[in-house]
């Protein structure tokens, strides 16, 4: 799924945890206030690395093409 815009936080509760959400139009025509936001991932602090990690590897080797 594609999403129109996509919010990034951190959320604290005894662990750090990444939160990223999705936010879309449920029809075409709907309004802003008829965004339906869709939880993507949770990742802990951890897990949120590694992905850092792996994308920062992914786009490097994009730029290399």
């Amino acid at each position: 799924m594609q999403y129109d815009q996509i919010e990034l936080r951190v959320r604290e509760d005894g662990e750090r945890v990444v939160e990223l959400d999705g936010y879309h139009h449920v029809t075409p025509e709907s309004k802003p206030a008829e965004y339906r936001r869709v939880a993507i991932l949770d990742l802990t602090e951890q897990q949120a690395r590694a992905v850092h990690q792996r994308l920062g590897e992914l786009l490097a080797g994009w730029d290399r093409e």
